[in-house]
Formats: structure tokens, sequence, C-alpha cells
């Protein structure tokens, strides 16, 4: 797999991260200073049929509404290896962490939409082509498990297994034509969190 050596190197900075801040302290977050900032990195692996290798990056803006839970927006990028495309998805998210403490696991859930560009496995009735044709709606949705550790009161990292999962006009090899097909990632990354006042 093309990203199987970055796989490794991804891995071993989330233990050493892990390792480097065990002997600091942070009770939970303060969701009256600042809102919930997070820009993750993340390396996936296509499951099922259809699914594809990528790359993706985000950056997330949420509003605490208190401790635990948190709701927002965001942006993100995609490069998908075998369809030959990338995206920006635009989604809505929220955040909800199971513990009000230092480390917490918690589930978050992004929905939108996205746009495509640089495509270039196109209508050429083979798997991952894409049609020229465009989805009613470029749907994107990720489910997303994790677990946070903070560093100091405002900055912590964010570990992460998620499904980025993408609509799209897919070639269907045993109907052979273009249907709308959900492509599916499975990836693990790290992030970033941080809390800026007044935002």
């Amino acid at each position: 797999m093309k990203y199987q050596k970055y796989y490794k190197r991804f891995l071993l900075l989330l233990a050493m991260s892990f390792t480097a801040i065990s002997s600091v302290s942070q009770v939970s977050f303060d969701p009256e200073y600042g809102c919930l900032n997070v820009i993750d990195v993340s390396f996936a692996q296509g499951i099922g049929e259809y699914g594809d290798e990528c790359i993706t990056a985000n950056y997330l803006h949420e509003v605490f509404i208190n401790e635990q839970f948190a709701i927002g927006g965001g942006i993100g990028y995609s490069h998908h290896e075998k369809y030959e495309f990338s995206a920006i998805p635009v989604f809505l998210s929220t955040h909800y962490f199971f513990l009000d403490k230092r480390f917490s696991p918690f589930v978050n859930l992004r929905l939108g939409g996205f746009g495509m560009f640089g495509k270039k496995n196109v209508d050429t009735n083979q798997k991952y082509s894409i049609s020229s044709k465009k989805t009613d709606f470029n749907l994107f949705v990720s489910p997303v498990i994790g677990v946070k550790v903070h560093i100091t009161p405002d900055i912590g990292l964010m570990a992460t297994l998620s499904d980025g999962t993408y609509l799209v006009n897919a070639f269907d090899t045993q109907k052979n034509d273009y249907k709308n097909k959900f492509i599916h990632d499975l990836g693990i990354s790290i992030g970033v969190y941080f809390q800026i006042k007044g935002w």
C-alpha cells in the first residue's frame, strides 16, 4: 500500500506523544474559555467494494454547550488514490466527551457535502472510475471515535478512528454502468485541539 510507511511513522508519533505528556495533569475543558478548535490529519485504507485509500486534513471549530458537548462546523481536504480526485468537504460537526476529565473517550459526527476537483479517472468504464455526471448532492458523512488528552488547560491531542464516506457516481462493474455509490475509507488520525479566548 502506498501509505504504509506513513502509517508506521504515524503510530510511532502517536505513541511518543502520549508517553511525553503522561506526567502532565489537567482536569477538563473550560467551556467559558473559547471554542474548541481541532486540526487533524488522517491516513486511511479503503473498506468495502468501492473503498479507496486516501489522506485527509480537517479543521473544526465548535462551541461548547457544556464541558462534555460541543457543536459547530468544519472544512477539510482529502485526496483519493484510486479514484484520482480530491475533495473539499464542508460539514456540521459535534463532539461528545464521555468523561469530564483530562483523558476521555469521545464520539464525533461530521455531516455535510463536498466539492470535487482534480478528477483524472473519469468515464473510463473501469473500476474506480467516476462519471462526468454529478450526483444530486455530494453527501459527506464521517462517524468518529477517539480519545483526547490535555497537555495544558488549553491545548491537547486527539487520536481517532473514522469512517469517511463520500457519495460519488462510480462505475458499477456488475451493472456495467455508473451508479451513485458510497465510497468508504477507514482512517486513523492524530489531531491537535486548542481553545483561544474570545473564539
